[in-house]
Parts: structure tokens; C-alpha cells; sequence
């Protein structure tokens, strides 16, 4: 008989112990299954091994950059939270840039962190389980929710969890204008924190991924939003 467990798993990297065993013992206590590493080399290997649902990432470790392993882990689809003393706007926006779902500074209170990481994990929830879900394909972009897949030209697309909810709530609703508040109440819903330029940064990623580097897919509508214009898409070809 196969037991399935529904038991999230968390990976914590930091190289510093103290803060490692804390968040180690704490997650523990509060029914997740635990791994933890003190650098990237490890990291790396409990990744592939260990197959978190999430990862908490430091930046300055031993013997790498956490935004280097961000940026190789988002592309599978796992959640990424940076956890970091590294605070300045210029660090927040390259954390989002290389994939993060979300990022949090040093110090930081535990319950805090608990609640977003279940904010997370929770959005990962609704968006694998909505009945309204369908398959999309516009010329040689094909989004499929069910797999959590996209690919261009048969091509996969590196997309992170985040970035792929975007594109698909853009791409269900096509040519129609969507504020930056109006995408994070649909998208994040209850669960965005910090600058609404977030929502700036993660369309640029995402047009960067599917070649739209001149927005004439996701257009933006000045003073207004963004628009998925998929006509343009068939205009290309």
C-alpha cells in the first residue's frame, strides 16, 4: 500500500547556522519536512534529491550568489523565498529579476515569514486546483495550466511559478487593459507585499522568455496597464 502525503517540503539555505537550525526547527514544529544546506554546492544537490515545493534562499553564501541559484531552481517551478540582510531596492529587484516569488530581510520574525511562505504555497494551491483552467494556444505559444507548462515554437519556457500565473491570467483574457492593482488582485490576490513595480518587473521577465523584447504581445497601455494583444503574435508569423 502506497501512503501519499500531502506534507510540503522546504529547503533552507544559509551559511549561518544559527539562523539555518532556527528556521529548520521552527518549520519542523509546524508539520513541513525540512532539508537545509550551508552552501550552494549542497544546495544543489539537495535539490534534485530532496524536490522542495519551496526554497529559502539566502544571498551571500560560501562559495556562490543565491540570486545565481534562484535564478537556476525558479525555471522548475518551485517557489523561491530570499531571506537576506541585503535590503536595498537595487538587491529586491534583481531577486525578482532572477526568478524570486518573494523576498524577505534579515531580521525577520518567524511568524512573519510562516505567513508568507503559506501565502506561497497557498496561490501555488488554487492556481494547480482551479476548475476553470484550459489549455491556450496562440500561433507557437502554447500555455498549459494543467502541466504548469508553456512553450514557444515547441521550445519550453524557463517560466517561474509566479511568472507563469501572470502570463496565463493575461492570456485568458486577451486584449483587454489590466492595472497593475487589477493584476495583483487577480494574481497574487490577498498575498502581494512590498512595491507595485514588482508587477513591472515580472512582465519584463516574461517578455524577455517568449522574444516580446518590443512589448507588441504584452503591451503596455501608458497610464493605464498592460494588454496580451495576440494578434500581433499572428502578425509575426
Amino acid at each position: 500500500m502506497t501512503i501519499i502525503s500531502n506534507t510540503k517540503k522546504i529547503l533552507v539555505v544559509d551559511d549561518d547556522p544559527a539562523v539555518r537550525n532556527l528556521i529548520y526547527r521552527f518549520f519542523s514544529h509546524n508539520d513541513y519536512e525540512m532539508e537545509a544546506a550551508q552552501d550552494g554546492h549542497t544546495a544543489r544537490k539537495l535539490f534534485k534529491q530532496f524536490h522542495p515545493d519551496l526554497v529559502i534562499l539566502d544571498v551571500n553564501l560560501p562559495d556562490d550568489s543565491g540570486f545565481n541559484l534562484c535564478q537556476e531552481m525558479s525555471p522548475t517551478g518551485v517557489l523561491v523565498m530570499m531571506l537576506t540582510c541585503l535590503g536595498d531596492t537595487n538587491h529586491i529587484l534583481e531577486g525578482f529579476e532572477k526568478g524570486a516569488d518573494d523576498y524577505l530581510t534579515k531580521p525577520f520574525n518567524l511568524q512573519i515569514l510562516k505567513a508568507r511562505i503559506s501565502a506561497l504555497l497557498k496561490r501555488q494551491k488554487y492556481s494547480i486546483n482551479s476548475d476553470s483552467i484550459k489549455r491556450l494556444v496562440y500561433n507557437n505559444l502554447v500555455i498549459d495550466p494543467d502541466r504548469r507548462k508553456a512553450t514557444l515554437d515547441d521550445k519550453m519556457i524557463p517560466f517561474t511559478s509566479l511568472e507563469f500565473d501572470l502570463l496565463y491570467f493575461l492570456t485568458s483574457h486577451p486584449n483587454r487593459v489590466w492595472a497593475r492593482s487589477d493584476l495583483i488582485l487577480a494574481v497574487w490576490k490577498d498575498d502581494f507585499k512590498g512595491d507595485e513595480r514588482k508587477v513591472d518587473v515580472h512582465i519584463g521577465q516574461i517578455r524577455k522568455k517568449i522574444g516580446d523584447g518590443d512589448a507588441s504581445l504584452i503591451k503596455t497601455v501608458w497610464g493605464k496597464g498592460y494588454m496580451f494583444e495576440p494578434i500581433s503574435m499572428r502578425d509575426k508569423g
